[in-house]
């Protein structure tokens, strides 16, 4: 048998760093009957748009061609539509708290220095047709708004020596 691996066991090992599975579900707990954890499922959408983005419908079919099950410690036939739908619909109210607690862990497990972290809230995201914009409000125009989360790495040495 024959399986892609990519970068699946530096995803998995991020994953587990950062505790992805542990916060989703003490968020979001499954019933004794689940044979997946909402946290597995979520750490392996993670790893879907890090490593090879496809829709969430071929899920299952990229986890049996990718090395999914192996690097993550799942059965890949398990990620169907539906399971990757309830995992969702189960974190959708608690976004707030899950995206809250990934910087704080990564400050953590990673040793970055959190003194000289800078949290720009200035962004938005604009959606539908802007033909003019009102006298005094800033044009829209087409772009990405940019990343709200921000390190100051200006001062620290671009080697791995710290």
């Amino acid at each position: 048998m024959e399986k892609t691996l990519g970068a699946l066991p530096v995803v998995a090992d991020f994953c587990r760093k950062l505790r992805i599975a542990d916060v989703v579900d003490a968020l979001c707990p499954v019933g004794d009957l689940a044979e997946l954890t909402h946290g597995q499922v979520i750490e392996v959408l993670v790893a879907n748009r890090l490593t090879s983005p496809a829709p969430l419908v071929h899920a299952a079919d990229r986890a049996q061609a990718w090395a999914v099950g192996e690097a993550f410690g799942i059965e890949a036939d398990l990620l169907n539509d539906d399971r990757i739908g309830r995992a969702l619909d189960a974190i959708a109210p608690h976004l707030d708290h899950l995206t809250g607690s990934v910087g704080p862990t990564a400050i953590e497990a990673f040793g970055v220095e959190a003194s000289r972290m800078h949290w720009d809230m200035t962004s938005i995201s604009l959606h539908g047709a802007y033909e003019q914009a009102e006298q005094g409000y800033a044009a829209p125009r087409f772009g990405h708004p940019k990343c709200p989360f921000r390190l100051n790495l200006e001062d620290r040495p671009l080697s791995g020596t710290g």
